[in-house]
């Protein structure tokens, strides 16, 4: 059995903390989310969940398609999604991981993730700002369609540094803003992917980083 990645304990209805770690069907656990900017976004992707991968999956395929090219020839003992959505990505990279991580802010897109079965996968109800992980636990982070360039963003990556182990890889797209910086830590990116004029997806190894 895994040792337990998470440190949740700001919710006390955390399902009792139960002990057994990636079970063979996705278990549902729940932080506490904390700005109302994050439950607006949640709400929106409840009424959505039902109709998500018929209106947006062709779109997220391209993107999942460049994430699988980038980590094809690694495997991970541990592989984070941030943003999962309807578990789609966690599906479609099963063969990558041993075991999985998904993160969202919508318990509806968590339970279309749910119906997916996912392998020895784990899902949480989670902000991207505060990511429940414990530090230096994760050696693939990926977050797809979840970040922008906005106030939000520096957070986020010191969060994705700060869980990341020191050979572990990351997929991160970004939405850009006009006249928006590239924080510096993309700036020298292993790679990166334009999917479109306003996304870009950005490949980093942590290991030549630090």
């Amino acid at each position: 059995m895994q040792p337990s990645l998470f440190k949740l304990g700001r919710d006390k209805d955390w399902h009792q903390r139960t002990p057994a770690r990636f079970n063979s069907v996705a278990a549902i656990y729940q932080d506490a989310l904390g700005e109302s900017e994050d439950h607006k976004i949640a709400e929106w992707y409840n009424n959505l969940s039902s109709s998500y991968d018929e209106l947006y999956g062709q779109e997220q395929s391209v993107k999942h398609r460049a994430v699988k090219d980038f980590i094809r020839n690694d495997r991970f003992k541990i592989l984070l999604d941030v943003g999962c959505g309807s578990g789609a990505l966690l599906q479609y990279t099963e063969q990558y991981y041993e075991n999985a991580v998904g993160i969202d802010l919508s318990i509806r897109m968590l339970h279309a993730a749910k119906k997916k079965m996912l392998r020895k996968t784990d899902l949480v109800l989670a902000s991207s700002s505060s990511l429940p992980i414990k530090d230096e636990t994760v050696d693939c982070l990926i977050s797809i369609s979840t970040l922008k360039t906005d106030s939000t963003l520096p957070q986020f990556l010191a969060e994705m540094k700060r869980v990341g182990g020191r050979q572990s890889v990351q997929a991160i797209s970004i939405f850009h803003q006009p006249h928006s910086k590239i924080p510096r830590l993309l700036a020298s990116t292993a790679g990166s992917s334009k999917i479109s004029e306003r996304e870009t997806i950005y490949f980093l190894r942590s290991g030549k980083q630090r």
